[in-house]
């Protein structure tokens, strides 16, 4: 395929009813801007998201389909389209019509005025309520931790990326891929630009206290090694403490006293060491598990079908 000035990348899951309008609403937007392509990743939807999709596909021939075999979530869903995209510049954007086309162009303007820029990212005040909110708090805590992004910038799925950066971005063949902070590891020119930011008028929100705390273990497992680094502290804390202790009760045992039977106090620092260190396995499970996924090479994302594609027709990246 030859080479357009944007192309407009969306993971889709359980997508079927804000496809349409935001396939409009993003044509209209661009129409004017050169050419332009619009890929969508259908992520394994269960629901009718994919005949959507084909039909959308007939309609609009600026439309790119790509049906993945399974579910592989979002940002590896982000990752396939990237791959499939190109434009000049690569837009990347929810299904939900929380980031609006129509602020597109505010992305675009930006990397027009600073030529030196490898990317932008949209931000906006956040207050999406209850656990959203901790979640968004904690997610860029441990972002922040694990990756030292700086305080004052803000990580989201509404983006527009150069081809370099993209190129350098896709590059990673990483299993379990954390877009954000690995764009700004392979293009150190990204900066936020504020847009506007809808509420949902479509469906409901995939996001579950499960899957933001998985984001979370993903985040440190493959940013930073501060976990690592906080059970040697936690265990050099409390070996110090037992021999500290022992040294206690041998100075009371020379001195004649009497120790107190504190079967109690035993009983709860063995309940609590012992927590401690099935908690350190865990964490180190973690890791070996990121370890084994890279190094076994699983293809990251396998595809059933393309739709409004011509002369490229891959099954696997």
């Amino acid at each position: 395929m030859s080479e357009v000035d944007v192309s407009v990348v969306v993971p889709t899951y359980r997508g079927e009813e804000s496809l349409r309008p935001l396939v409009e609403r993003i044509s209209a937007v661009l129409a004017e801007r050169g050419t332009f392509e619009i890929v969508i990743v259908n992520d394994g939807s269960p629901d009718n998201t994919w005949p959507e999709l084909m039909d959308l596909a007939s309609r609009h021939p600026q439309l790119r389909a790509v049906d993945l075999l399974h579910n592989r979530g979002q940002p590896m869903a982000t990752m396939c389209g990237l791959d499939h995209s190109t434009g000049r510049v690569v837009v990347t954007m929810d299904d939900d019509l929380q980031h609006p086309p129509e602020e597109i162009p505010r992305l675009l303007d930006a990397l027009d005025e600073n030529p030196d820029w490898d990317a932008v990212v949209g931000s906006w005040r956040r207050d999406e309520g209850g656990w959203r909110n901790i979640g968004s708090r904690i997610h860029a805590g441990a972002d922040k931790l694990a990756w030292g992004t700086p305080t004052d910038f803000h990580h989201t799925a509404f983006r527009a990326i150069r081809r370099r950066a993209v190129d350098a971005l896709v590059a990673n063949e990483t299993r379990a891929p954390v877009v954000g902070p690995l764009l700004t590891r392979s293009a150190g020119n990204v900066h936020n630009v504020e847009v506007r930011h809808d509420e949902r008028q479509i469906g409901s929100s995939n996001f579950t206290f499960i899957s933001g705390a998985k984001r979370v273990l993903a985040n440190f497992a493959q940013g930073s090694v501060a976990p690592l680094h906080a059970l040697t502290v936690f265990g050099f804390i409390t070996a110090l403490g037992s021999l500290t202790a022992t040294l206690y009760f041998l100075s009371r045992w020379a001195l004649g006293a009497d120790s107190p039977a504190g079967w109690l106090s035993a009983f709860l620092a063995t309940l609590f060491f012992g927590g401690s260190s099935l908690l350190g396995l865990g964490i180190l499970g973690q890791y070996v598990q990121y370890l084994v996924r890279e190094v076994r090479g699983d293809p990251r994302w396998a595809i059933r079908r393309t739709a409004g594609y011509t002369s490229r027709e891959e099954t696997e990246g």
